[in-house]
Formats: C-alpha cells, sequence, structure tokens
C-alpha cells in the first residue's frame, strides 16, 4: 500500500492500514533540510517526534530517532503496537511525501504472462578505480531507472549524491528516492506484491528497481552464491523468465526464472524503486495499489 501527497508543504499527517512498520519517502529541489516523523498507533499513543533524516550538499545523514512508542532503524519506522498514521514534519517545503506499508497477506495482483521489453540503460555496480566498493548495487540500480526517463547522470553521481553517513552506505532507500526527486522526477518507495505486480508497471513502460535477498541455490545463474539485500531492474517479463539489468552480474542483461525472482523478492520484503516523470505520479500511485484493490474486490 502506498500514500502520496504531492505539495504537502513542511507538513502532512499520511493515515495507512494497520501495520509493525511503514516506511517514508519524500521528494524536495531543496539543498539542505531535516524530517522528523511522529508515529500515530493503532492504540491510540502519539510518538515523540522522531528525528528521521538531515541533508546537505556536503552529507546526508540517517538519524534513527526512537522513543517508548515507536523507532526508526535507518530507512524503515518500526512499531510493537501497529502503525495507522505517520505525521512528517520538515523543515524545508517538500514537493511530495510518500509512505508506504505491507499489502495485506491476501492481496492479489492480476497474472501478466508476459510484457513488452524495455529498453533500460546498463549500467555495472563495479568500477575499477573504486576496487573495494563492493555493495552500489542501488545507486546503478537508480541510476538506470534515471537515465530510462532522461536524466543524464552515471553510477558514481548517484552513488556520492545518496551515501549515507550515518547507515555508512549507499542503500538508504529514501534517499534515493530524494535523490530522483532533487532531479526532477517522481521517485517512492513502495511494497509491492512480487513480480506480477511488478509487471503492471513494467506492461506500462515503468521499469523498476526490486530489493532481493537469496540464500546458496535459491536464485539460478546469479552472479553472487548469496546476498543479505540487493537491488536489480526488472525490465521484461515473460511466461517463464524475468528479464533483468542486474548491476552485479558481468554482462548486466541476464534472465533469472520468475518463480525463484518472485520468491526472493517476496521473502526479503517486497520492497521497490518507484520512478516516474512528475506527470505519472496519480498512475504511479494507482499501480502501486493494485493489490489492495484486488483483495477489496
Amino acid at each position: 500500500m502506498l500514500r502520496l501527497i504531492e505539495r504537502p508543504g513542511h507538513h502532512a499527517q499520511v493515515r495507512v492500514p494497520p501495520s509493525s512498520r511503514a516506511v517514508v519517502s519524500w521528494n524536495t529541489t531543496a539543498p539542505s533540510g531535516g524530517i522528523a516523523l511522529v508515529a500515530h498507533r493503532a492504540d491510540g499513543s502519539v510518538s515523540e517526534p522522531l528525528l528521521f533524516a538531515r541533508w546537505s550538499p556536503a552529507e546526508r545523514r540517517s538519524l534513527d530517532g526512537a522513543d517508548a512508542i515507536s523507532r526508526i532503524e535507518v530507512d524503515v519506522l518500526r512499531s510493537d503496537v501497529p502503525l495507522t498514521a505517520v505525521g512528517v514534519s520538515s523543515t524545508v517545503e517538500l514537493d511530495a511525501v510518500a509512505v508506504t506499508v505491507p499489502p495485506p497477506p491476501d492481496a492479489r495482483v492480476a497474472r501478466h504472462a508476459r510484457t513488452a521489453e524495455l529498453d533500460v540503460p546498463r549500467l555495472s555496480q563495479y568500477f575499477p578505480e573504486h576496487p573495494n566498493e563492493r555493495g552500489w548495487c542501488s545507486a546503478a540500480s537508480l541510476a538506470m531507472l534515471l537515465r530510462y526517463h532522461g536524466v543524464e547522470t552515471d553510477v558514481l553521481d548517484v552513488a556520492s549524491g545518496v551515501f549515507d553517513t550515518a547507515y555508512g552506505g549507499t542503500g538508504n532507500w529514501a534517499f534515493s528516492m530524494a535523490y530522483a526527486g532533487a532531479r526532477g522526477l517522481r521517485g517512492a518507495v513502495a511494497y509491492l506484491r512480487g513480480i506480477d505486480h511488478v509487471a503492471a508497471f513494467v506492461d506500462a513502460g515503468l521499469p523498476v528497481a526490486i530489493s532481493i535477498g537469496w540464500n546458496h541455490g535459491e536464485l539460478p545463474g546469479a552472479p553472487l552464491e548469496h546476498s543479505a539485500g540487493h537491488l536489480l531492474v526488472v525490465r521484461g517479463i515473460e511466461r517463464a523468465r524475468v528479464l533483468v539489468n542486474d548491476p552485479a552480474h558481468p554482462a548486466i542483461v541476464a534472465a533469472y526464472s520468475r518463480d525463484a525472482l518472485d520468491l526472493v523478492f517476496r521473502n526479503h520484503g517486497g520492497v521497490a524503486y518507484l520512478v516516474a516523470p512528475r506527470e505519472r505520479t496519480a498512475e504511479l500511485v494507482a499501480l502501486a495499489n493494485n493489490a489492495e484493490l484486488a483483495a477489496a474486490r
């Protein structure tokens, strides 16, 4: 489920179906700013303002705010009592704020037997001049999405622009979507309901970056035997295979078993980067919420 408010100014309160976790993402062109979150829970309790993120031209930093009510872990707001709304307060005007929670267990989406194959630029996460940097999959995947939508950038620029000095890496989901927003696009983190859900976006001409994790033998053909967290871009769906640009793959262009990729995506949480032109924001949100609509019917 994704809730997105355009032009909320400095403050927004976003209601969500009850959930123990949520991811907040935002878009703004402001070069510096800070955001705090307020957790509203099903038992009526409300958290103190929880420091979430701060950014400037010099650095971006996740702040891991916490109190007795709720806590932020880098880019995920968590609560032992289900959240029902998230308050967002910013020191600068926001162009958009989005809150996503996992879809209900019975949520379904229509089966997509196949989609067209999208022409997504191919970028690697590895660079000979940076031999020790092995974790730029998120930056590379985001760079591929940005280039697909006509934004000229490269992996090194993105890695520099999303690096979280507190987390010590480039995999902060919220900072990645903030970078897309600063480059003139709409970017939002979303929980999706498997590869069929991803296929709905690809069918609409929108490639999606998905976060996956797998153990040995769970993703045949992958360039790594296992991973606790990796991002790649889905550019096409076939009946038995998913066509991807995997920034860790030597060829980048790869195809993985549809069933295997669906399983390692859903088991890892189903988190995706949604990036589109701003004029397609409403369509982006509608596609993200198709799983809930199907469940309601």
